[in-house]
């Protein structure tokens, strides 16, 4: 690969692509690599600022941007993943399925240290869908000396981006509240359904009950017996007198995990395990909020992801939703902490 003046460069093979921009119309490649440059190329060249270009003999001892980035994301995709055609040296990495992003930092890191490498992906714990673009790749220079390509796909292979497939649950929804089982108030938990069942949850029922331990406790009891692998319980979880969701829960003999999470909205959130089954404590802001502590958790219980304490506490940073005037979660920090 050499550099030519264009007017010099008639009857040679360009070596990389040529990148028009258009402010606010258009971004491609109107020279592609391997044209042999024609005379009526040469205005439009230099039109385009194009003083010089780089031409190739075709016995390049080193590795094109688009064979390069290639290689890379080949390496690093995971079974749920799939390639995206090398444009203008930058390969894309989609998936495949509806699933939750796992980013390893470290080994991203690692990757990134190889010289003139770089691979970016979207964040950490980030819901996808099948057709997402979920990482993207290239090298820096035109070319590359096959020893670093080698190095940066062995750290590709180390697997620092993975799609986690949502698994297909059977929910329960306990909805406590006395004023709502009496008939005083409607009962709106079918907004709750409906995002349950947004998150391919099948709800096998769904149960209104006084506030009462006892009715609380066998409530999630039926539920579980009717095949759910995780429960739900909505409401009754602040500090007044008659909110009883937490003792009820409790009362299962279900291990509480977490009660309080650094997230807004859902600071009440409640996080339990029953012989290896979830029931969630979902407070009363699922009823009127678009996206809460219900959003951040249960996409990672789906993707088979351990809910701790110490992973909840973690969610400070970012867990303050700024309640946008047009709502665009996920696309946005709220529980990428």
């Amino acid at each position: 690969m050499k550099k030519v003046k264009v007017e010099d460069a008639v009857g040679l093979v360009l070596a990389h692509d040529i990148t028009e921009i258009v402010p606010g119309k258009k971004k491609d490649a109107v020279f592609r690599r391997g044209r042999v440059i024609k005379k009526g190329d040469v205005g439009k060249l230099l039109d385009m600022g194009k003083g010089h270009v780089f031409v190739s003999d075709g016995k390049e001892r080193e590795v094109h941007e688009d064979e390069a980035g290639m290689r890379i994301a080949a390496a690093a995709l995971d079974a749920h993943m799939e390639l995206v055609p090398a444009k203008e040296g930058r390969i894309n990495l989609r998936s495949r399925i509806d699933g939750l992003l796992s980013v390893n930092r470290a080994r991203l890191r690692a990757l990134n240290r190889v010289e003139h490498v770089v691979f970016t992906t979207l964040p950490d714990k980030y819901p996808v869908r099948a057709g997402d673009v979920v990482a993207a790749t290239r090298i820096i220079p035109l070319y590359i000396a096959e020893d670093l390509l080698q190095k940066a796909e062995a750290a590709a292979r180390e697997r620092p981006v993975r799609v986690l497939p949502f698994a297909r649950m059977k929910a329960g929804l306990v909805v406590t509240g006395t004023e709502v089982a009496t008939g005083r108030i409607i009962d709106a938990s079918p907004r709750v359904e409906k995002k349950l069942e947004a998150y391919g949850l099948t709800m096998v029922g769904k149960r209104v009950v006084r506030d009462n331990v006892g009715l609380i406790r066998d409530a999630v009891f039926e539920l579980f017996r009717l095949g759910a692998e995780i429960v739900i319980t909505t409401s009754g979880l602040s500090v007044d007198p008659d909110d009883l969701t937490k003792e009820g829960i409790e009362a299962t003999g279900a291990q509480i995990i977490s009660y309080g999470a650094p997230v807004f909205p859902g600071a009440m959130f409640l996080v339990a395990r029953l012989r290896g089954r979830y029931i969630l404590g979902a407070p009363a802001c699922v009823y009127y909020a678009a996206n809460t502590m219900l959003d951040i958790v249960l996409p990672r219980i789906l993707a088979g992801l351990p809910v701790t304490a110490a992973s909840v506490r973690a969610l400070a940073a970012g867990g303050l939703c700024p309640h946008c005037g047009e709502c665009h979660f996920p696309n946005c920090y709220f529980g990428r902490g």
